[in-house]
């Protein structure tokens, strides 16, 4: 097995002729941002109803107008009296659509139906399903027929449009981390058992697998090609009721502090990822993208000989970088790029991440830079991260969003044990300190959930609850 770089495409696609253009557009990419950030707050409300579409290979064949859809339930009853026609128009209008004339999502079939308006609710939408769902058979909502009982929702539900099948969803983003989407397909089915809760929380599920998704993808990416020990790195976060968090604390360190420079760092990995993937690969394996785990992989089983040819490349593609962008990156200031790896290969691609990442903020390419990450940072800022004070900001879990997970956690099961609670917590990206894991234990207290065999910490459960 062996991988080289293809030098005349790296040079071709990131325009080496003029003054290097970064991020070039491929076929598959990592990550659904830009470098033109736009503040605009992602509607999951409107990401889960395109999503669901993207997974169950469906449109919708025309946005859900309140008006013409109040006209269509109408239109499919006669009335004795024309004034009933006004009186039932505003009955139905109140059971079924809120104060903005959007439709109340009160059955799982009805998520089909959220209107999907903005570009970007899309385009993070087809994002998720291509690296949480992938390529996975076709899943929709149970259409069995309401009971006739319910005829209200009966009429409502022929009063939509008719969705269209399509034959498959575009592939637009690699799915780097196989893991996480079966996590994801685990507690998504299991969700889907449920139709009240499915209703209510998928769009709880989704909004936390984004974030884990890309925060697994930017930390990942900082180990580089160091070997990967685990394959999920859990992300310390404390609990809403918790009142004193303080910069000493575990969860500070190795929490949000720690998780901003990761993401700060995205698309400088971003572009070296591009580049490394621009490659001639023997025996490739039907991988899409390559990680910087597949290429380590490669390197080790190349002989010494063409690790040396791997060097001459990467110092030519150095020498013509670092020419290129002379003009404006201040390289004196880079300093010496200390060797931590045992290849000298690896040292040399290592060299070159540094220099990326360096030019990027030592010139005007900074707001690009820092544009990238704007997307994911807004989206944490509204989501899981708070001010807390003196300590600034730290991931924060809150009373919700603990009880739904562990729910998905206990599944179908009478009880958990706390101590696998805790195990599957981190399985899925979250971990907690001692005194985090004191908070929430005393808030399941609180709720009656705790179920205590004895005083040891390996005998305490917490019970299913509704």
């Amino acid at each position: 097995m062996s991988y080289f770089i293809n030098l005349e495409l790296i040079r071709e696609q990131f325009k080496f002729e003029t003054s290097i253009k970064h991020n070039p557009k491929t076929e598959l990419e990592f990550l659904p941002f830009t470098t033109k950030y736009k503040d605009v707050n992602y509607s999951f409300r409107e990401v889960v109803g395109e999503f669901l579409r993207l997974i169950g290979r469906k449109k919708l064949p025309e946005s859900v107008n309140a008006e013409k859809l109040l006209n269509n339930v109408i239109d499919s009853i006669s009335f004795e009296h024309p004034n009933q026609r006004g009186e039932f128009k505003q009955m139905v209008k109140t059971l079924f659509l809120d104060e903005n004339d959007q439709l109340y999502l009160f059955h799982p079939q009805t998520l089909y139906f959220i209107n999907t308006m903005e570009n970007e609710n899309k385009k993070l939408a087809l994002f998720l399903c291509n690296i949480l769902w992938g390529v996975k058979d076709a899943w929709s909502v149970d259409s069995a027929e309401l009971s006739e009982s319910d005829l209200m929702s009966t009429l409502l539900f022929r009063s939509l449009p008719e969705l269209i099948n399509i034959d498959s969803s575009k592939t637009s983003y690699a799915a780097m981390l196989p893991e996480i989407s079966d996590l994801f397909v685990q507690d998504f089915q299991w969700l889907a058992t449920k139709s009240d809760l499915f209703t209510q929380q998928v769009e709880k599920l989704i909004s936390y697998y984004y974030f884990f998704y890309v925060t697994q993808f930017a930390v990942r990416n900082e180990a580089m090609f160091m070997p990967v020990k685990q394959a999920i790195r859990p992300i310390y976060f404390t609990f809403e009721d918790e009142e004193r968090l303080s910069k000493t604390r575990v969860s500070y360190e190795y929490g949000w502090k720690s998780l901003e420079k990761s993401i700060g760092r995205m698309f400088s990995h971003v572009n070296f990822l591009k580049m490394l993937n621009f490659s001639i690969v023997d025996h490739r394996d039907n991988i899409t993208h390559l990680s910087y785990q597949d290429i380590l992989s490669y390197v080790r089983q190349m002989t010494e000989d063409e690790q040396k040819i791997l060097e001459q490349q990467f110092n030519q593609l150095i020498d013509e970088y670092q020419q290129k962008l002379s003009g404006d990156s201040k390289w004196m200031l880079l300093g010496t790029i200390s060797d931590v790896y045992d290849l000298p290969i690896l040292n040399k691609m290592n060299h070159l991440f540094r220099m990326i990442d360096h030019q990027f903020n030592q010139t005007s390419r900074s707001k690009p830079y820092n544009d990238y990450k704007q997307w994911f940072m807004h989206f944490c800022q509204n989501t899981f991260l708070k001010s807390r004070g003196r300590s600034g900001k730290m991931l924060i879990l809150d009373t919700d969003y603990l009880l739904f997970m562990t729910k998905l956690m206990i599944k179908n099961e009478s009880k958990i044990r706390l101590i696998n609670l805790f195990k599957e917590f981190e399985a899925r990206g979250m971990i907690f300190d001692r005194d985090t894991q004191t908070a929430i234990v005393n808030y399941f207290e609180k709720l009656n959930l705790l179920e205590k065999k004895s005083d040891s910490g390996d005998a305490i459960y917490v019970k299913a609850f509704l």
